[in-house]
């Protein structure tokens, strides 16, 4: 049997703490004042990614419309309106999140996705879409509560048969 070379365990050094400028401290009201700052300087930016956004989720749509296979497509649909769902609050549009929600809760499981009412998911990517071209952005816009209102109590009879 041949003879086997010893084991030998190298450890990189890790440099993180080092190029971060130190151990990083919780509730850093610097590093939270950086990462605003960031954000600021990023926020001309945000209407055009809601806007990428918004595509994925009309072409999720736009592909599942005929609903031959409902799991597959609105499962794909339900992953692009959870990544607005996410999103849209941080782009200023907290409504767009709620109603990214309800259609999220609309067609959370496979017994949601078989039942959910074609013209009711329609509604919710029209209604993120719209609140965009009307500029309604906060949840607590009169209208744009109104139907985040009338879409959560519509979706609430198909998602608690569920």
């Amino acid at each position: 049997m041949p003879k086997q070379k010893p084991i030998e365990i190298i450890t990189p050094p890790n440099v993180l703490k080092t190029k971060l400028g130190g151990p990083l401290k919780k509730n850093s009201a610097e590093l939270i004042s950086r990462a605003e700052r960031a954000v600021d300087d990023l926020s001309h930016e945000f209407g055009d990614w809601l806007d990428e956004e918004l595509e994925r989720v009309e072409k999720a749509w736009a592909s599942a419309r005929d609903l031959s296979n409902r799991e597959e497509q609105l499962s794909s649909l339900y992953t692009r309106a959870h990544d607005l769902k996410g999103l849209a609050s941080t782009y200023g549009y907290p409504i767009i999140s709620r109603f990214a929600n309800s259609l999220c809760r609309l067609i959370a499981t496979p017994t949601s996705r078989e039942i959910a009412p074609k013209a009711l998911i329609d509604a919710h990517v029209k209604a993120c879409r719209t609140a965009v071209l009307q500029n309604v952005k906060t949840v607590d816009h009169p209208i744009g509560a109104a139907l985040a209102n009338e879409l959560e109590e519509q979706s609430a009879q198909y998602v608690d048969v569920a």
